[in-house]
């Protein structure tokens, strides 16, 4: 585990410097590119089609579906770089690639579909066996994707999609853990949620109009809804998140999860050092996690020297009542490791 990130450092440190050298070879002149005259985009183009992809091949060793999938993503990511960091009085090859944008939206529309595909039969199967949605979209992930660098983003979209539209009876859910803690409630947290996605809803026939009256093409404020509704699938799913994935203590961790946007987090009651109440003033500095949402920070727990990050902060319904009870679990724990 620990030598495969290593591994990804390493890799996204070649790719970030590769990088900055093409920024540099398009943006300042100098003898490479004939001090400006001769700007050559295959280099960049070969490094995103070919280069890079070895490199993962060589470095990750994977499947042949595995690296597939990632020389997709590459490539994708190679063009997308290609956009920005060549000048637009440059692009000649560039430009003839970027004709082809539709072909991308549909490659990207096809794999929106194919993972809500995904969601929709094998993950259904699975709720039925556990009712645990957390390990059936984990499962679904690592039996499609296995542990490739596009399983994360391919389970926070299946996450998207299944609290988005697939969710229901929300009380029949099972998570991991002992005890469940919610934060929902704090501050009026996902009645802001609804408030907001409700002035976006009333919101959209009003700029539907407005584009439709100020733009030249009429197809662009049906782009801007198409894009607005996307949106609110995300904005839909946190909500949603957020009234049923509890925080929990589990027998030998604690598991933090905050809606649908933030990553999950285990942390082992060794590496806490102490769990206090706090005020709602925390502002973000390096070093520390914030889990807010609309809610208001309350309970801050300090982590030992050797975890990622030094302190976390939580916004909960009943802070008391879990400190009180991560406080017993870390006793517990002290006493088992004792023995």
């Amino acid at each position: 585990m620990v030598g495969s990130r290593g591994r990804k450092q390493w890799f996204a440190l070649i790719v970030a410097v590769t990088l900055t050298a093409h920024y540099f070879f398009f943006r300042v002149p100098f003898i490479a590119n004939d001090y400006g005259r001769n700007m050559a985009e295959w280099p960049l183009l070969a490094d995103a089609l070919i280069s890079f992809p070895l490199l993962y091949y060589c470095m990750f060793r994977p499947s042949l579906r595995q690296f597939l999938m990632a020389w997709l993503a590459i490539a994708t990511a190679g063009v997308l770089a290609g956009r920005v960091l060549i000048p637009e009085e440059s692009k000649q090859l560039w430009r003839g690639i970027e004709g082809y944008w539709l072909l991308l939206v549909m490659a990207e529309a096809a794999l929106e579909i194919y993972l809500l595909a995904l969601v929709a039969h094998r993950v259904r199967n699975l709720l039925r066996m556990s009712g645990n949605v957390d390990e059936a979209l984990e499962s679904a992930v690592q039996g499609r994707f296995g542990k490739t660098g596009f399983a994360p983003f391919a389970l926070f979209e299946m996450r998207i999609w299944y609290y988005g539209l697939f969710m229901r009876k929300g009380e029949q859910l099972r998570f991991r853990g002992e005890q469940h803690f919610s934060y929902d409630k704090n501050d009026g947290n996902v009645s802001n949620q609804f408030a907001f996605i409700m002035v976006i809803l009333f919101e959209l026939p009003l700029s539907h109009l407005m584009l439709h009256l100020m733009s030249v093409k009429p197809w662009v404020a049906w782009l801007a809804d198409i894009l607005t509704l996307w949106s609110m699938l995300y904005l839909v799913a946190e909500y949603r998140a957020s009234q049923w994935r509890p925080i929990s203590l589990d027998r030998n961790a604690l598991l933090i999860r905050n809606g649908a946007f933030a990553r999950d987090r285990e942390i082992a009651y060794g590496m806490i050092e102490s769990v206090v109440r706090c005020e709602d003033n925390i502002r973000r500095q390096r070093g520390i996690l914030r889990y807010r949402q609309f809610g208001r920070l309350n309970v801050e727990i300090r982590l030992r020297e050797g975890a990622p990050h030094s302190r976390i902060y939580l916004s909960l319904d009943k802070p008391d009542a879990f400190i009180d009870a991560l406080r017993s679990r870390q006793d517990a724990d002290e006493l088992l490791h004792r023995r």
